[in-house]
């Protein structure tokens, strides 16, 4: 059977394997996994290269597909592929063809279905295939299964290969910082040497006959925000203060401000912005509230997470000074205005991470308080797995009830971690980047000799990739920053960075080009998916499990 053939049949089969992110339906990936893993003669012949590694405190019972090609040597390359796509639903009425590629093009094509010009051209040109997860990623997926076959059909084939499919990538990536764990194992049991970790996201390109590969993945940080004020009547805000006040200049303070981008090799980060900000009021009265939260996403590319939450840090105290600032110009106005002979109350700058806050309370009241916060935690998780409320409103429920602990009840500001957390990584970071930049060197040779398309190399994949979690390169500083002030940190969220760290390993995406993913006019480019994309990473393979990588 031809390769493309190969991709092609893996393909149509993987669509229709209906493996909705953050739902049940990720577990139909074991059914599509063990038809695949009996169509294998070589994992067939010895099944212990291959299964499901089970996802820790996984709500949902989801698994990660694993096989791995045992060759000679130790050197290894891991190829990795999230399982999960988003749903169908934006398709409409078309959602029953959203897996089938053939139908779905019919229909939009007798139906004159409305969409972009680029779109309508790209239907009708024939190059390009339509349909829910043909770019991303089971596009990519289908070219690493293939090749997998193709290569465990040879003999004395050099090298290992692992391939794993990791489910939640479209979530929190809990199938990726499961599998680390799995890679762990695997290296131990059968002594391998992890030479290079390959995604097959798709990629975007404006040049056709200009292929876009990435040696990196950018980093993303949640930070959280709740700020408590004091209570106060509307007609006496002068005893009181409002936290909407100093949350809302945090925020312009912080939202699109350059000083956060960062710019390494060819990528520049977009700057940080603001996505959720709300008082925490539940009901109407006409008191001040004493609590407001908002958190934002930030990107990151060399900066660690103990640089960015200091920065933060430094902001919040600026932006308090300036609304205590405003507060004593305002009430000297009001005051020179009126007969009140009283003075506002006078406040100080406190700004604290959660995980200071945290200690401070241990230190003082020990077990007691520990035992009891674990316990509302757990309450909260409970709540949180049967959607009674969102992961965000739990965090500040947590936050707040540390808080019922905390002795000093004046306006604080408490900044922490919401999941995900992903840490950013670019082989430049590691000790052997003089090689993988060898390499691309080579395969940009290759392409343009062999496929008659250049590379183009961008030193960070944007989108958010798995990747992150194939290296560490931060200190042990950071990483205790991290857990002590990322909430829900534990068995509801957790990542071995240590083990990361220890088995740090370079990075590499090639996948086919793709566009409007997440859209009903999803589609995949089908010279990449059958021809180019297969070349390029047959050449990365060999290449990098050959002596001289």
């Amino acid at each position: 059977m031809k390769l493309s053939e190969r991709i092609e049949r893996n393909l149509l089969n993987y669509l229709q394997t209906r493996t909705h992110t953050g739902t049940e339906l990720e577990r139909n990936n074991e059914m599509f996994f063990k038809k695949w893993f009996d169509s294998v003669p070589y994992l067939k012949r010895d099944p212990e290269y291959c299964g499901f590694y089970e996802m820790k405190n996984d709500i949902l019972n989801r698994s990660c597909p694993w096989a791995l090609l045992k060759g000679e040597g130790t050197k290894t390359i891991v190829m990795i592929h999230h399982t999960d796509t988003v749903d169908t639903d934006d398709y409409g009425k078309y959602k029953q063809f959203a897996y089938t590629p053939d139908e779905l093009e019919k229909h939009f094509k007798s139906e004159n279905v409305e969409m972009d010009e680029t779109s309508k051209e790209d239907l009708y040109s024939g190059k390009w295939m339509f349909g829910r997860g043909a770019s991303d990623m089971k596009g990519g997926a289908s070219i690493a299964l293939s090749l997998f076959e193709e290569y465990s059909g040879e003999e004395n084939f050099a090298g290992n290969i692992l391939l794993m499919g990791v489910p939640d990538e479209e979530n929190l990536s809990a199938g990726m910082r499961s599998a680390v764990m799995l890679m762990k194992g695997l290296r131990e049991k059968y002594e391998l040497e992890y030479a290079l970790m390959l995604n097959v996201e798709p990629h975007e390109r404006s040049n056709e006959d200009e292929i876009t590969i990435y040696d990196g993945s950018v980093g993303k940080m949640m930070p959280i925000f709740l700020v408590r004020g004091k209570l106060a009547h509307v007609s006496q805000i002068y005893n009181g203060f409002n936290p909407v006040t100093l949350l809302s200049k945090i925020v312009v303070k912080t939202d699109l401000n350059p000083d956060f981008m960062e710019k390494a090799g060819n990528t520049v980060t977009p700057p940080p912005t603001w996505l959720y900000f709300k008082d925490r009021k539940y009901v109407y009265d006409v008191s001040l509230p004493l609590t407001a939260g908002g958190y934002m996403s930030v990107l990151t590319l060399t900066k660690s997470p103990k640089e960015i939450l200091d920065q933060l840090k430094k902001v919040s105290i600026e932006a308090f000074k300036e609304v205590i600032s405003s507060m004593r110009l305002s009430y000297d106005k009001y005051k020179s205005l009126s007969d009140v002979d009283s003075n506002a109350a006078e406040w100080k700058p406190n700004v604290k991470f959660y995980g200071e806050v945290y200690r401070e309370i241990k230190d003082k009241k020990g077990d007691m308080f520990t035992t009891e916060l674990a316990e509302f935690q757990k309450e909260l998780e409970i709540k949180i797995n049967k959607n009674e409320i969102n992961r965000i409103d739990g965090a500040y429920l947590l936050i707040e009830k540390t808080l019922e602990y905390y002795d000093d009840l004046s306006p604080m500001v408490i900044i922490a971690l919401a999941p995900p957390y992903y840490p950013s990584i670019n082989n430049s970071m590691l000790k052997n980047s003089d090689e993988t930049n060898e390499l691309l060197i080579k395969l940009d040779k290759f392409a343009r000799s062999e496929i008659g398309s250049g590379i183009y190399t961008q030193n960070y994949f944007t989108g958010i990739s798995d990747l992150s979690y194939a290296a560490f390169t931060a200190d042990s500083e950071n990483i205790d920053y991290i857990s002590s002030n990322m909430i829900f940190w534990g068995d509801t969220y957790y990542i071995p960075l240590d083990t990361i760290k220890e088995q740090s390993v370079p990075v590499l995406n090639i996948g086919p080009w793709g566009r409007d993913l997440h859209k009903y006019t999803e589609r995949v480019y089908k010279k990449d998916l059958f021809e180019n994309i297969p070349k390029l990473i047959d050449f990365t393979v060999r290449n990098v499990l050959s002596r001289n990588f």
